[in-house]
């Protein structure tokens, strides 16, 4: 592992915010994001352009381009993650199914080459990107019998080398940062755990129980940190409720029902708002985080809803969907001023991971 040279100036680099972000779309621009279609072995650019009056034609979503991404035409490798490098001109995604190890790969925009390659631990899930370009991608080995505690890979994404595996819980999900770039947050669908790994020095430093009583029980898909940090909003599939943890004082300041079971999470960048995939009926719900209420629940053109990611500007969410059989994979686009879907667009099957371009 590598621990001098470029990787001290990261170090240094995360003791402040993520940084400026220029908020995308508009009038004149279009919304971009890359979503995977994991049984296809395709990530999927897709450009999003709203309808600002009535019989518009040059507007809605479309995929411009396909990016075919994995080691071996014959395999079906399973992109799960994705998320776009800080320059711009390339991306990273996590190939699930290795032998019997997981890659992280890196994609160049332009010419769609595989430009960087690194192997991580089993069944590479959820990917998140920190100050420096650091990678922290989840481990989330489903197929172990014994099921042993699995890890977090974080890799340093100029020289694409592994720096740290922390061991962290058994099948370990939903790999996210706090707003400042300084706490990994992911939770453990086996043990109902809520772990914090100090983004600085790559220690695990604290192991939080969602069900502390063991009278119910939580399944953590997802672990999204609130956009001012202070708190972490849990998806407990199993429990069909979302959990908000205070990370200062670690208590539970609140738990809600949700109609479905959910299953990813993402907060809107203003701090407003809470969107929710559920999975099986393939539903989308937006909560407003100032009284925890359900603005509404979005029906989803497909079922099994996957991944969520909102534009910077906090107006639209872009929602993944699986499908079933032999359906392509679906992107919903949420406008969440209306509460409405306002376009789809299908990709390859068994949509995924989703990010947006900035």
């Amino acid at each position: 592992m590598r621990t001098a040279g470029r990787w001290a100036v990261v170090v240094a680099s995360l003791a402040g915010p993520l940084g400026a972000q220029v908020p995308a779309g508009g009038a004149d621009r279009a919304y971009r994001i890359l979503a995977t279609a994991e049984s296809d072995d395709q990530v999927a650019l897709i450009e999003f352009r709203p309808c600002r009056i009535a019989g518009q034609t040059d507007c809605g979503a479309q995929v411009v381009r396909t990016y075919q991404v994995g080691l071996l035409p014959a395999d079906t490798e399973g992109p799960h993650g994705v998320v776009v490098a800080p320059d711009g001109k390339s991306f990273y995604v996590s190939l699930a199914h290795g032998r019997p190890f997981g890659y992280l790969q890196k994609i160049d925009f332009d010419t769609g080459r595989p430009i960087g390659l690194v192997e991580v631990g089993m069944f590479a899930a959820t990917v998140d990107l920190a100050p420096g370009e650091l990678l922290w991608v989840v481990n989330f080995n489903f197929e172990d019998p014994k099921m042993e505690p699995s890890s977090v890979s974080v890799i340093d994404g100029p020289s694409m080398a592994e720096i740290a595996r922390p061991a962290t819980c058994r099948m370990p999900h939903g790999s996210r940062l706090n707003a400042s770039g300084t706490k990994h947050y992911s939770g453990c669908m086996m043990d109902d755990l809520l772990v914090e790994i100090d983004a600085r020095t790559f220690a695990v430093i604290k192991k939080f129980p969602l069900t502390p009583d063991r009278s119910g029980s939580c399944s953590p898909t997802w672990a999204q940190p609130a956009a001012s940090g202070g708190s972490v909003y849990v998806a407990c599939n199993r429990g069909n409720e979302i959990v908000e943890v205070d990370t200062g004082s670690w208590t539970v300041v609140r738990r809600w029902k949700t109609p479905a079971a959910p299953y990813n999470l993402a907060v809107t960048p203003d701090g407003t708002k809470l969107i929710a995939t559920q999975k099986g009926p393939g539903t989308v719900t937006v909560w407003r985080l100032g009284d925890h209420a359900l603005l509404g629940e979005i029906p989803g053109t497909r079922k099994v809803a996957s991944g969520v990611v909102v534009s910077l500007d906090s107006r639209y969410a872009f929602v993944t969907l699986e499908g079933i059989g032999g359906q392509p994979g679906t992107v919903d686009v949420i406008d969440l001023t209306t509460v409405a879907k306002v376009a789809s667009v299908e990709i390859g099957k068994q949509a995924g991971g989703v990010a947006v371009v900035p």
